[in-house]
């Protein structure tokens, strides 16, 4: 048989840090795909516990091991380094999927678009931390009943066609937010990501308030990073930045109450998270202000 006759259609990457609860459920939804499409599962692990020994109990799935942590970039970059597909999806440890996900990232690829994306919605509907979580990280990606260009996509719901990532990658390494700059390197050559509703992913969280407020404050905080530095902006712009930052919560947060008005769904649950998902977005314009303040 020959080498390409024995490739897979599609390459899902995983990327995993201490997601020991969550790995096997993740691992058990693309058990149960249902397609004739042949897909290999690459599981990138740098966890301190034993979620690659969790992963390495599956006998479909290849895991790539690494003793220091991985940021999701770095992460992806080495997976798509033991990826034989031409079609690469990516996946988080703490996500599951549809049994018709593979299906549907393959005939939405049949489009010209190098990078397509889906709904994701909450995988914890059982707690309310999960719903602030959800609402401040994906409240771009709500499930919406039409197919649409969009900007960029969250990376644990993105596929790319190999020729994007060897066009417009390597994603950044050491960083959150690498998925972001690489949207920013596809936008500048008129490249959207394709959204298409049918595909989606079940992303869920444990995070205590605690955890769930320095994640956002982190994750905002390498955004601003990257934004001053891809940008060069001087040092009375990064300042004039961080002021801007701070008035975010009286703007963000009507933003998102209207995007999930939009996508009529998950109203209710928004009403009863919504003083949690003020205090993400009071948490994302610190990280913001830092990052721009900083500079690191």
């Amino acid at each position: 048989m020959s080498e390409s006759a024995d490739r897979p259609d599609v390459s899902v990457v995983i990327t995993s840090f201490n997601e020991r609860e969550t790995i096997g459920r993740c691992l058990a939804s693309l058990e149960g795909q249902d397609t004739p499409r042949r897909f290999e599962v690459i599981v990138v692990d740098s966890s301190s516990d034993d979620t690659g020994e969790i992963a390495g109990r599956f006998p479909f799935v290849q895991v790539k091991r690494f003793a220091e942590r991985k940021y999701c970039g770095d992460a992806r970059n080495a997976g798509i380094a033991l990826a034989r597909a031409d079609l690469i999806a990516f996946l988080d440890a703490d996500c599951v999927v549809r049994p018709d996900w593979i299906e549907q990232i393959v005939r939405a690829h049949q489009s010209a678009h190098l990078a397509v994306g889906g709904a994701i919605e909450n995988g914890t509907p059982e707690r309310l931390l999960a719903w602030a979580y959800y609402f401040c990280e994906f409240n771009l990606w709500l499930p919406r009943p039409h197919v649409r260009e969009m900007p960029q996509m969250a990376g644990c719901g993105l596929s790319i066609k190999r020729c994007a990532f060897e066009r417009y990658g390597p994603f950044l390494s050491d960083t959150y937010c690498s998925d972001t700059v690489f949207h920013w390197r596809m936008r500048k050559d008129g490249h959207r990501v394709l959204f298409v509703p049918a595909i989606r992913v079940f992303h869920t969280t444990r995070h205590g308030l605690s955890a769930f407020l320095s994640h956002v404050v982190e994750h905002r905080r390498c955004y601003a990073t990257l934004v001053a530095r891809t940008r060069g902006l001087s040092r009375p712009a990064r300042m004039a930045a961080a002021a801007a930052a701070l008035v975010q919560p009286v703007l963000v947060f009507p933003v998102i109450a209207w995007r999930v008005l939009q996508s009529r769904v998950y109203i209710r649950p928004f009403v009863w998270s919504s003083p949690a998902v003020f205090l993400g977005v009071m948490a994302r314009a610190w990280g913001e202000c830092l990052g721009y303040l900083t500079g690191r």
